[in-house]
Parts: structure tokens; C-alpha cells; sequence
């Protein structure tokens, strides 16, 4: 798509391929928000701590650390901060024509706007050599700029070692969950650590160790909120919130349907004498 022309307006044959708009970093900015992009350009964000939420009218996503965006100009949505914990981010607003196009090729592998990524401090270190520069209309020719943006596409397009791939099965998927046992589970971010499709990797989960990714992480949760529970230090909120459930209620159905008593009473019973419920 020619989004230097989304109005109508002919693409100038001279255009350079690469072209740097504006560009920047948002560094742990509680009240945060921001449009996804405009002026037809592409937006391309990296983050590197903190948390948000990308909402356009497909839905809305959670972004995080090692994470990267990349947002074009049609349904650009709305790009918004956790005020409890801000994200950390750098930016970089393009446009030319094979910028675009690699854009696109991206956007068509990935098949999400927001994804997971190994090399964000990489990627993030180019596009904050652009410094803080922020312009009205797009350069005539390509500079310094465009040269960390053709960087930055580069890393961004560039898929891991096959090499590299660690294998599934049962001890690296556990010890994967367990490292994000306070998080949703994340099929994508999970098939992109393991360098798989996602179909992939649920097949390949369900065969070496006989149930789903889901099933599994919901499981290695409730174990450690047993356990927390058991230590008498956090009350089931508090536990609930640290293996991932924000809604102490639905915590509770769910201990409660994998262990069979409510959390309450099972962590009553872990810290009297005498036999504990399982």
C-alpha cells in the first residue's frame, strides 16, 4: 500500500526509500497516551520495561518488555500506559517506500501488531542513536537517521538461529511457565522463546507432556499459590495476584476447582496440625 498517498496525493518519484518523521523515547510517563500513528506514516515502537495497552478496532492488546510494535496508518489506534507501572519505550515514526514495504512483510509474518521479540535492546539501541527529533514534513534524502531505521527493520525482520532452538519438552516448557507464572498465558510470546509456530508448540506441548499450555500453567499457578498461601505471609488476594489473577473471585473458582476446597480454607488447614486437604 502507498500510505504516503492515502488522500489521494501522487507518491513523489524522487521519495527516498527510507524516510525518518520523528523519533524519540517515552521513559515511564504514567498518564501516557498517544494516537498509534498519523500522517500515513508507520509507527515503530520498542519496549523495554514497564507495561500498556495497544487499542485500536480489532480489540485491544497487553505490550511489555521485549516487545515491539509496529502500527500503520489504517485503524492506528490508541497506544496507552499502565499508570502503575509505565512502560519504557523507544519510537520512531517512517515512511518511504521501502521502509513500507518491509513494513509490510513484517506485519504479514508476525500476523499482530504488538509481538514478542529476542533482541529488543538491540533494536531499541538504534533507534535511540536518532535522538529526540521530531519534524513536520519527511526528508528529502536519506541521512543518519535513515541509516539506524534500515538497522533497526533489519533486526526487527531477522528471525532467530534455528540453532538456538531450545527444545520442548517437559523441564523447558515448565521451567518457561514457571518464569511467568505471574503473567496470562501468552501462546505467541511463548512459540516465539521456543521458535515455533504456535500450532507448533501446542502440539508439541500436548505431546511431551499430555495436556495443554494452559492446562499446565494453570496448574504450576495453583502450586504456587499453595504455597504461598502455606507460608501465612499473603492473604488470597495477595496470592491470587502474584500467580496472575487480578479477580480474587475467579482465583478462588479456580483453586478451588483444581484443588477442591476454597483458597481460604485450604490455607486455614495448611497452617494448623494434622493432615492438610489436597
Amino acid at each position: 500500500m502507498d500510505y504516503h498517498a492515502l488522500n489521494g496525493d501522487p507518491m513523489p518519484e524522487d521519495q527516498p526509500p527510507f524516510q525518518v518523521r520523528t523519533s524519540g523515547c517515552i521513559d515511564r510517563l504514567p498518564y501516557h497516551s498517544t494516537p498509534g500513528t498519523r500522517q500515513g506514516d508507520v509507527m515503530l515502537t520498542v519496549f523495554l520495561a514497564g507495561h500498556g495497552t495497544y487499542r485500536n478496532g480489532a480489540g485491544q492488546v497487553a505490550v511489555g518488555p521485549d516487545m515491539a510494535g509496529l502500527v500503520p496508518p489504517e485503524d492506528e489506534g490508541v497506544l496507552v500506559a499502565d499508570q502503575a507501572d509505565p512502560y519504557l519505550h523507544y519510537w520512531c515514526r517512517f515512511n518511504g517506500v521501502y521502509a513500507v514495504h518491509m513494513a509490510e512483510q513484517i506485519l504479514a509474518e508476525r500476523r499482530a501488531r504488538f509481538f514478542p521479540i529476542a533482541n529488543a535492546e538491540e533494536i531499541a539501541d538504534h533507534l535511540r542513536r536518532m535522538g529526540h527529533y521530531m519534524s513536520r514534513e519527511l526528508p528529502g534524502r536519506m541521512g543518519p537517521r535513515e541509516a539506524l531505521l534500515v538497522q533497526a527493520l533489519v533486526a526487527l525482520a531477522s528471525p532467530p538461529a534455528p540453532e538456538g532452538r531450545p527444545p520442548i519438552v517437559r523441564a523447558t516448557v515448565e521451567e518457561y511457565l514457571r518464569e511467568h507464572i505471574a503473567e496470562p498465558t501468552n501462546l505467541s510470546r511463548m512459540a516465539y522463546h521456543f521458535m515455533v509456530s504456535r500450532s507448533t508448540l501446542c502440539r508439541e506441548v500436548r505431546r511431551a507432556c499430555g495436556t495443554t499450555v494452559q492446562r499446565m500453567h494453570e496448574g504450576l499457578k495453583i502450586e504456587w499459590a499453595r504455597t504461598l498461601l502455606a507460608m501465612g505471609r499473603f492473604n488470597v488476594a495477595e496470592a491470587g495476584r502474584r500467580v496472575g489473577y487480578d479477580d480474587p473471585f475467579y482465583f478462588s473458582r479456580v483453586f478451588t476447582r483444581r484443588v477442591g476446597v476454597p483458597p481460604k480454607r485450604w490455607a486455614m488447614g495448611a497452617r494448623a496440625p494434622g493432615p492438610v486437604a489436597q
